[in-house]
């Protein structure tokens, strides 16, 4: 009971952190990318050379991809190492926000809505689908989410949950992260040079 109350007032603080996304320097080839913050959970829209878009996900494999979300799980799922899924949805285009939010089945509570070099986007797109595909004899489809999920290779820990891993995705498209958000607090700052 008292590890308990220590996670839980570890997690109230925590959960007023927020991270600041400074996005890249003007993309001499920009291509669009979207933050979805789902609440507690984040998730990343990319866009493809020919204008559709791939959502990517990461979380817990039994709390998000199983939906296994009693209270028990969670705890579970923050306080020890666990199994990690990701999840991928390929949805049509055009990249632009509106189409974002009609084809995304679960609540979007903010989204924001930036560009990256056209290179770093399809390179973080190869390594997501290289990741996905090893994986693909672990999928499974969970209609709640309309995602397709499969087992990621790093485990899910409070330090490498959902939003951590979103923002190291962001770094690989050359933004600055500045903050950890653990409930999807993201902030979008100006870049400097722009």
């Amino acid at each position: 009971m008292l590890r308990l109350l220590i996670l839980s007032s570890i997690l109230l603080i925590l959960a007023g952190c927020s991270a600041r996304i400074t996005p890249p320097a003007t993309p001499e080839t920009p291509r669009s990318i979207f933050i979805l913050d789902h609440g507690k959970h984040s998730s990343l829209v990319l866009s493809q050379a020919n204008g559709d878009l791939i959502r990517y996900s990461y979380g817990d494999w039994r709390y998000y991809a199983q939906a296994q979300t009693g209270l028990f799980s969670g705890f579970r799922a923050i306080a020890l190492p666990s199994k990690a899924a990701l999840g991928r949805r390929e949805l049509p285009g055009p990249a632009t926000a509106e189409n974002v939010r009609q084809q995304v089945k679960v609540g979007i509570e903010n989204m924001l809505s930036l560009e990256a070099e056209a290179e770093a986007v399809d390179r973080l797109l190869e390594q997501l689908q290289h990741k996905f595909d090893a994986s693909r004899d672990s999928l499974l489809y969970r209609p709640e989410y309309d995602l397709e999920f499969v087992q990621h290779p790093v485990n899910y820990t409070l330090r490498h949950n959902s939003n951590r891993v979103l923002g190291d995705w962001l770094k690989e498209l050359g933004s600055d992260i500045h903050g950890w958000p653990l409930l999807s607090d993201w902030k979008l700052q100006k870049n400097a040079s722009k």
